[in-house]
């Protein structure tokens, strides 16, 4: 052995870096001996810190170190040490070399501040396992350097449970095949926040939902441990308050429990795994290095795990988490918790019984309350656990279940909003929502008794077997709706999806929860609803076929009733109005609706005529429409007497008729258009068929149509008859027409419309006149042509006829006379008309000849007395000229006899309605002059 006597203290200090170096460390101790005051524990320990390889095993120096730290020799060298590199270096210049050494600090730079004061050694091996980790990434060295000095300082115990266990488990034994893989140095930077994400957030290369579980036990369940036992100590030598101690632990997981909410909006399968199989802060893996004993403020760490367990039931997407995993969590923290929650049901069971559940606390809650940031505080009674908050859940979820059944999806957080917040509006909305999708999405086998009862059930969580109408706050997902009005919305439904006969057994018979009004009301309602979207007013198709086929399933229930004879008479109308081609303005087709809400819907009529040709000629359906309109309610009535409605419809059918006629007109079919008139509506008392003693009466309406259609009709003159009609026709065309303004004049209901319809009259009378003269002139040319043919035939010359003879001598003489009789009769006919206006025209009322019955069933007494006393007198005038002539007009043409008899009608009406409607145009009567 070298005489280590001979070696000075800064020689000694130079041997000890080269014993380091060369990685001979075992001789330290037994140098540490000689020179105790110059090789002090905490020199030598920077020696190793700065000289000894970081490849070195742990195992060649541990014993030294712990030697070192008791400044024993415990085990007596037996080996050589060289001291000839050291020996004879000159003093002076050992000083200098030693001065240059730069040794490393024993404590290291960046150490966790929150590591309360140790000893030299636990400060060398905290900053031997940085040096080891950043050289050669050994960290298994780490652990076989800390594990046999751990148990004599608690700060040692703390910094390998909460730093070296998880970065050993996350690089080695949990994921070995991940390649990037965490330094201490990094692990050690990482503020708290920083590393629950890192630890929380690490998967293999296959992701598993088990990874979170295990990393919440083995990873951050010991770096959360031994923070937590470093900060507790130190607060409590600061504070010396066990209040402190329990906050700054709690407040240590709450952060675990944030991550934990906001994870679970993405991966929510993994945390509710997590939420399945982790116990909380007290199920962790300390690795047998400490005691997870949290003493006092277990409970309170129990409690904010369970907070953010029932926060994750309000926070989580329908569409990612399932009910039976989240009523099973649920269930899970009410056992961990030890609450009673008294709902021992499946979320599954078909059977829904009556929930009695005390929600004073839970009715307070506010809208933040289920906010993201509001679901883990502390005083937020919705997700703090207790019985109420958990009940409350449960029945939420027992709810959502319901919904998520017959296709309505909605999370935990939207169905407590609802039912805390949501008005009486909202939630009668949600019922029809969920209905809705009930009816839209049926599925093989429902039962709508079955429906009935949950959707009652989801109403006040009492189900049908509640008899009061009245349900306490909050108790229910619809407890603001009615039970009545969620009672009509199933039957609407049941109506929809036709269960006809169930709906009438449920709601029609003397047990229904509904009065029978308003059954009426919601049968109706459906009723009107399929009409109003129906695309096609043909009730064989679509909506209208369903809208025909409610109808006729509870019309017998209401026999009596008034709207069920609207909606028949409504849906007969439209029917009949969808075999004709309508098209509304701006291109947009014919709807049903368009019936209902058109302010007049007699002007779609009108409409049907301009777009269909010729069909004014089916006037009796057009009438039939328009009698179902005013029976629909669609057209106001006069009052609601039989009486008066049957008014309404007259009034509606005068106006068809009168459209009809414009049609007609406006299709060059004067025929029908005068045939509709005559027939249709020109009053019963001017009839030929009529009584003196028959007396109707007409409203100003009726008399309005009428006479305005009887007067357009006869002033129509048609492009066509003036030019492709022969004589007659076109006299019997001006004659009608003559006819119709007669009828106009009967018919209108004051005098301001007279003039007009005179001046019209009196058109209408000259081209008469022109046309009768055209037919003397063609008739006399005839007659000529046809006597001249007679005399060269009875001459002999030009006989056609074998056999035939020609007149006699007093045949042509009598003939002579009635030649010239007619000249007489049309020059004295030709003055009449020349003359000036003091005197009427005699055809001013020609057109009477036609109408004389019809005018004289509404003169006066008075008049008719004088219009006999006229008849007479030109009676005896006519009998003497016939006996001056000697019976010689015996074989006189066809038209004398016409021109007489319009003689005699003429000045017959004339001088009768002289003192009626003749006083108009300031004439005189002929007999007067």
């Amino acid at each position: 052995m070298a005489n280590l006597d001979s070696l000075s203290d800064v020689q000694a200090i130079l041997l000890a870096c080269e014993l380091c170096a060369a990685s001979n460390v075992a001789a330290l101790p037994h140098l540490q001996q000689h020179f105790p005051t110059s090789l002090t524990v905490v020199r030598l320990f920077r020696i190793l810190l700065s000289f000894l390889p970081e490849s070195t095993p742990p195992q060649q120096y541990t014993t030294v170190l712990d030697e070192i730290a008791r400044e024993v020799a415990l085990t007596p060298y037996s080996g050589d040490i060289d001291i000839t590199k050291v020996k004879n270096i000159e003093e002076s210049i050992a000083w200098k070399r030693v001065r240059r050494l730069k040794l490393l600090p024993l404590k290291y730079p960046h150490a966790d501040k929150t590591i309360e004061a140790t000893d030299p050694l636990t400060d060398f091996l905290i900053h031997r396992a940085h040096k080891i980790d950043a050289e050669t990434g050994l960290q298994t060295y780490i652990l076989e350097l800390i594990l046999p000095f751990y148990e004599r300082s608690e700060p040692l115990r703390q910094w390998l449970v909460s730093k070296i266990l998880p970065l050993l488990r996350s690089n080695y034994e949990y994921y070995p095949d991940k390649e990037d893989t965490i330094s201490l140095s990094v692990l050690e930077s990482m503020d708290q926040t920083t590393g629950i994400n890192v630890l929380l957030s690490m998967t293999g290369n296959t992701a598993s939902v088990t990874d979170l579980t295990r990393n919440l036990r083995g990873l951050v369940g010991p770096w959360m441990c031994g923070a937590a036992q470093s900060k507790r100590r130190k607060l409590s030598h600061d504070l010396e308050t066990n209040n402190a101690t329990e906050e700054a632990n709690t407040a240590s997981w709450d952060d675990v429990n944030d991550w934990l909410l906001s994870r679970s909006l993405v991966e929510f399968d993994s945390v509710a795994s997590a939420l399945d199989n982790w116990d909380g802060p007290e199920d962790v893996d300390l690795g047998g290095y400490m005691d997870a004993a949290y003493s006092t403020d277990s409970e309170r760490l129990r409690k904010s795990y369970g907070q953010a367990g029932l926060a994750i039931m309000y926070a989580t997407d329908p569409a990612k988490g399932s009910l039976e995993r989240l009523y099973q969590i649920t269930r899970k923290i009410a056992r961990l918790l030890q609450i009673d929650t008294a709902i021992d049901t499946d979320l599954n069971e078909s059977s829904l019984s009556a929930l009695d559940l005390d929600l004073s606390t839970i009715s307070t809650a506010s809208k933040a309350s289920l906010l993201q940031n509001g679901l883990l505080r502390g005083d937020n009674s919705l997700t703090a656990p207790s019985p109420q908050s958990i009940r409350f859940l449960q029945a939420i979820l027992m709810s959502a279940r319901i919904l998520r059944d017959h296709g309505y999806i909605t999370s935990c957080r939207s169905a407590a909003s609802m039912c805390l917040h949501g008005n009486a509006e909202t939630q009668s909305w949600e019922v029809n929502a969920v209905l809705d999708m009930i009816v839209k999405q049926p599925k093989p086998g429902q039962e709508w008794r079955k429906i009935r009862k949950e959707i009652l059930w989801l109403r006040d969580w009492r189900g049908s077997e509640n008899t009061f109408e009245k349900t306490d706050e909050c108790h229910g997902l619809f407890w603001r709706v009615s039970r009545v009005g969620v009672e009509i919305e199933i039957l609407k439904a049941m109506v929809i999806t036709g269960e006809y006969r169930l709906a009438a057994d449920i709601y029609t018979e003397s047990s229904s929860p509904l009065d029978i009004t308003q059954v009426e009301t919601a049968v109706v309602d459906t009723i009107i609803s399929f009409y109003d979207t129906a695309s096609n007013g043909n009730k064989t198709r679509g909506k209208m076929k369903k809208a025909v086929e409610i109808l006729n399933a509870f019309q017998p229930r209401f026999p009596n009733s008034k709207r069920f004879k609207e909606l028949t008479a409504l849906i007969a109308a439209t029917h009949a109005l969808s075999f004709y081609s309508l098209t509304l303005q701006h291109g947009v087709p014919f709807q049903p609706v368009s019936i209902r809400v058109h302010e007049d819907p007699i002007s779609l009529i009108e409409k049907v005529l301009d777009q269909n040709p010729k069909s004014y000629t089916k006037l009796d359906d057009l009438l039939s429409i328009g009698r179902n309109f005013v029976t629909a309610g669609l057209l106001p009535k006069l009052s609601e007497d039989r009486e008066q409605e049957q008014g309404s419809i007259v009034i509606a059918e005068r106006r068809i008729i009168s459209i009809a006629v414009s049609s007609a007109l406006a299709s060059d079919d004067f025929g029908t258009a005068y045939s509709y008139i005559l027939t249709r509506l020109t009053p019963s008392s001017l009839l030929p068929s009529s009584t003196p003693d028959t007396t109707t009466t007409t409203s100003p309406v009726e008399e309005d149509i009428s006479w305005r259609a009887a007067y357009n009709a006869g002033r129509y003159r048609s492009p066509t008859t003036s030019t492709q009609s022969d004589l007659t026709s076109q006299i019997n065309n001006l004659s009608q027409r003559m006819e119709l303004l007669s009828l106009s004049l009967i018919l209108a209901p004051s005098a301001d419309p007279l003039p007009e319809v005179l001046g019209a009259w009196r058109r209408c009378d000259e081209e008469m006149t022109i046309l009768r003269n055209r037919e003397f002139q063609e008739a006399e040319e005839w007659d000529q042509r046809g006597d001249l043919q007679s005399t060269l035939a009875g001459g002999g010359g030009l006989a056609t006829v074998p056999g035939g003879f020609g007149p006699t001598d007093r045949e042509l003489d009598a003939y002579e006379n009635a030649q010239r009789q007619q000249r007489k009769s049309r020059a004295s006919y030709s003055n009449r008309g020349g003359m000036d206006g003091a005197e009427a025209p005699m055809g001013l009322f020609d057109v009477a000849r036609g109408a004389a019955r019809a005018f004289s069933k509404n003169l006066t007494p008075l008049q008719q007395l004088q219009q006999q006393q006229r008849q007479q007198h030109h009676q005896q005038v006519a009998t003497e000229e016939e006996v001056e002539r000697e019976g010689e007009l015996s074989r006189s043409t066809e038209s004398l006899e016409r021109v007489r008899k319009r003689d005699v009608v003429s000045n017959m009406v004339t001088g009768g309605l002289a003192s009626g409607i003749g006083w108009v145009l300031g004439a005189q009567p002929v007999n007067n002059r």
